[in-house]
């Protein structure tokens, strides 16, 4: 009976002790969530920063060539050879084409020949002359014939000038058979394929390629009449260029020109900038975004994965004294060093803007603050992106 009663007092003494260890935990499990319920949650801030930026007006506008050329002959002829390949980049003196000089040298010779002749000519003339002139006072020849042989003289003199002319244009017209680049640059295509006959001269020459210049390289944009106001009388005016593919404004330049006149049909100016182009990435025709600077001025900056959005307005997160979160509406300006956010009404140098846990926080709801370490980084020059 003793081990009977044993037994029944472990078989339902068991379960029991079950029971009551697990209400123990239960207890205690729930004075735990009570008192987890009751966290505050750590939210970080950070103040806004004043900082000095540079301020800039953006544009966009086309590359053009510093220098374009249509190259022409000035002498007709058959061409010979095409002396470079297409797309090369050419130096200024170096010969293209060559037309076929042979009609040329024949030229030539004929003009150093009627040169001696009308030297020959000029010789007996001359000598004529002075036989006549030297014998004028003995009267044994009359003022008219003394006058006819000076004139033949003169008649003869002018002659050969005329024959110097000629032979300097036929040395002229055979060094126009070598067709040289004016400028250096890089050339298009030949247009005339060797074997072809061109027209020279200056009215309706064949045109035989192009030459582009485009180092440095010309940026053409158009802006209103405040930047006619602004701009007009700065020069070199620090500018900056990216092209469609480029993430960054790297590539950097001067304004060296601003239009006389305002369009008066669109009301804008026309401006130029100039870019080194030494790698000569940047082709005339080419698109791009321009940067132009506006001046410095002082900004309050927030980082930007601080900013929300609600509805259509842009707002942060605020921390009040009494560690609650209220939703603070703002007016933003440009992006500053792709990473901070210039703000131009809303906030400021004392607020405590949340910086984390953005998808959690409500506006209302009270958290536990904890200061971020919020510096604008120097590394780089100031510059304000739109």
């Amino acid at each position: 009976m003793k081990k009977r009663s044993k037994l029944i007092q472990i078989v339902f003494g068991v379960p029991l002790l079950a029971v009551l260890v697990f209400a123990i935990h239960s207890c205690s499990d729930s004075k735990a969530a009570e008192h987890g319920g009751n966290a505050l949650m750590a939210t970080p801030f950070v103040h806004p920063v004043q900082n000095s930026v540079d301020d800039w007006d953006e544009y966009i506008g086309r590359f053009a060539a510093s220098e374009r050329v249509e190259v022409r002959s000035r002498v007709n002829g058959y061409i010979e050879s095409v002396n470079f390949k297409d797309g090369d980049i050419v130096k200024k003196g170096q010969v293209l084409f060559v037309i076929d000089q042979r009609p040329f040298y024949i030229e030539l010779k004929q003009a150093e020949a009627e040169k001696l002749r009308a030297e020959a000519d000029l010789n007996r003339t001359t000598s004529d002359y002075n036989r006549i002139e030297s014998v004028k006072d003995s009267r044994a020849v009359s003022l008219e014939e003394v006058e006819q042989r000076k004139q033949i003289a003169k008649s003869s003199e002018a002659q050969l000038m005329a024959a110097n002319a000629r032979l300097e244009q036929a040395k002229l017209n055979l060094s126009y058979t070598e067709i040289k680049a004016p400028i250096s640059g890089k050339i298009s295509d030949d247009f005339i394929d060797a074997g072809n006959y061109v027209t020279g001269g200056v009215a309706n020459a064949t045109p035989l390629t192009t030459i582009v210049k485009i180092n440095p390289i010309h940026f053409y944009f158009e802006g209103s009449e405040n930047d006619f106001v602004n701009y007009n009388s700065n020069s070199n005016t620090p500018v900056a260029v990216k092209l469609s593919t480029e993430g960054e404004y790297s590539r950097a330049g001067v304004l060296d020109f601003v239009d006389n006149e305002v369009n008066r049909n669109t009301g804008t100016i026309r401006g130029r900038a100039v870019f080194d182009n030494e790698d000569l990435k940047i082709e005339s025709g080419m698109f791009g975004r321009l940067r132009l600077m506006k001046g410095n001025s002082s900004a309050i900056l927030i980082p930007e994965e601080a900013i929300s959005t609600n509805q259509s307005n842009k707002v942060v997160y605020v921390i009040a004294e009494d560690s609650t979160v209220h939703a603070k509406p703002i007016k933003l300006g440009k992006l500053f060093k792709m990473k901070y956010r210039i703000v131009k009404e809303g906030l400021t140098l004392d607020d405590k803007i949340v910086t984390g846990n953005l998808l959690k926080i409500r506006p209302g709801m009270k958290v536990a603050p904890s200061e971020d370490n919020f510096k604008i980084q120097q590394n780089t020059k100031s510059v304000a992106y739109k």
